[in-house]
């Protein structure tokens, strides 16, 4: 691994509030990139960075690229959880494993491969949300589709065994400290494309697709987008707490943050959208506490992935793609709009082969910016 000199120097600072030391870490030309929202400065913390998911330990010191911490180790994984304080990231190792690492103490697994673990995702308190599926051949055959959390050594199982054939995918835990998961049933990637019922322990709450930025919590709040159909651009709405607060049918919505009180979302025209990349001209909205459209993108442009920030400033990326054969180009600006003002903070302008690279910049009008930006909690 290759880290710049400096990077501890350079991630040590407070990362609290939206304030001077308020950071974010994307993927741009091939580095994992480091800069500050206030003033601009930038630092390359990680060359040769992988296509996200990129991620900061709940302390805000420490910062990782798939499997790899900036100055730090790299993992045998291609994604860390990071607790929501310290230092500690838990993974599922490419043996199958689910290990933590924490600085000074390296690896340790918690759960061997044989334990059949599919994804995790940390909670309150220490806690760590582990989804199993396991099928057990031979004459005791048994199935285990469940959902466990880990803490201090001691595990219980919250979910199952299932009555159906369905493959649990953890997405967090809900205010009410139940685990946020999706049913995946049949673990059909074509089903799953087209929306998955999410559920709050055995509460279901609705049909949402699958993807990490459409669901948020903040405080006693969750917010999430309700809808099916793989199109992100038709039939989405935003609920919060059980309440729709998009509302209008218009425009589809998508990508909420919240943050305290507030909540924002990107939403675009509603329709059917026969080319993706092309017509997604999508806006950034604030909802809550009071609905109002916060950018215009100029035309052929749409603004993604906003996140709301401590005091209400607003992060997002505004892109414009163009494809050649088989190469996409996602041309992107990362902006701050702060108090009515816009500022440009990076250029994140990504190309990637659709045959080679995993990594999708598009998927039926969703986005795949999250994974390659984090902002420092």
């Amino acid at each position: 691994m290759t880290a710049v000199a400096l990077v501890v120097l350079a991630l040590a600072g407070s990362a609290t509030g939206a304030g001077t030391d308020q950071r974010v870490a994307f993927v741009h030309g091939g580095n994992l990139v480091v800069a500050n929202l206030a003033t601009g400065a930038q630092q390359v913390v990680l060359t040769h960075a992988a296509l996200g998911p990129v991620a900061w330990s709940g302390d805000g010191k420490l910062v990782s690229d798939g499997g790899r911490i900036a100055d730090g180790p790299a993992l045998p994984t291609s994604a860390l959880s990071w607790a929501p304080t310290g230092e500690t990231a838990a993974f599922i190792a490419t043996d199958g494993s689910v290990r933590l690492w924490t600085t000074g103490a390296g690896q340790r697994t918690i759960l061997p491969n044989a334990w059949g673990a599919r994804s995790l995702a940390w909670g309150p308190g220490g806690q760590l949300a582990v989804a199993r599926t396991l099928y057990v051949r031979g004459p005791m055959r048994a199935r285990h589709e469940e959902i466990w959390v880990w803490r201090a050594g001691a595990l219980r199982r919250v979910i199952g065994p299932m009555t159906v054939d369905t493959v649990p995918i953890v997405a967090g835990f809900a205010p009410n400290g139940r685990v946020l998961w999706w049913s995946d049933e049949q673990g059909s990637a074509s089903i799953a494309a087209d929306g998955l019922p999410l559920l709050a322990g055995k509460t279901a709450l609705a049909t949402t697709l699958v993807f990490p930025d459409f669901v948020d919590v903040c405080g006693p709040h969750l917010v999430y987008v309700r809808g099916g159909s793989r199109y992100t651009t038709y039939g989405k709405s935003i609920v919060e707490d059980g309440r729709n607060i998009s509302s209008d049918t218009k425009l589809s919505w998508v990508s909420p943050s919240c943050s305290g009180t507030t909540v924002v979302a990107a939403a675009g025209r509603n329709w059917n959208e026969t080319f993706m990349g092309r017509g997604e001209e999508r806006s950034i909205w604030r909802l809550e506490p009071a609905k109002v459209r916060l950018t215009h993108p100029p035309k052929g442009w749409t603004d993604e992935d906003p996140r709301v920030l401590p005091g209400g400033s607003v992060l997002f990326v505004r892109t414009h793609q163009t494809i050649a054969k088989d190469t996409t180009t996602e041309h992107a600006s990362l902006d701050l709009l702060a108090q009515g003002t816009l500022k440009p903070i990076a250029s994140l302008t990504t190309t990637v082969d659709e045959l080679t690279t995993r990594w999708e910049p598009n998927y039926y009008g969703h986005y795949g910016w999250p994974s390659l930006i984090a902002v420092a909690p």
